[in-house]
């Protein structure tokens, strides 16, 4: 599973690195040379470019995809 992030500027007009907020969450297969990373691609063919790796697991069958503190 990866999440792909939207990156915002602060509310507060501070210097800094800009807020990360979750945009989407993909699946990809996985990678057949590399164990437990995702393949270059998603499901649907498209580029994983620069999405991040969600290192969950589900509990099983018909379990949630994301954890509880990542769902909102």
């Amino acid at each position: 599973m990866l999440r792909e992030l939207r990156k915002e500027m602060s509310q507060d007009f501070e210097p800094g690195d800009p807020l990360s907020f979750i945009e989407a969450v993909h699946a990809a297969p996985a990678d057949l040379d590399v164990s437990g990373a995702p393949d270059d691609r998603k499901f649907c063919g498209e580029p994983i470019l620069d999405m991040e790796r969600v290192n969950y697991q589900p509990a099983g069958p018909g379990a949630p995809w994301l954890p509880s503190n990542k769902r909102d």
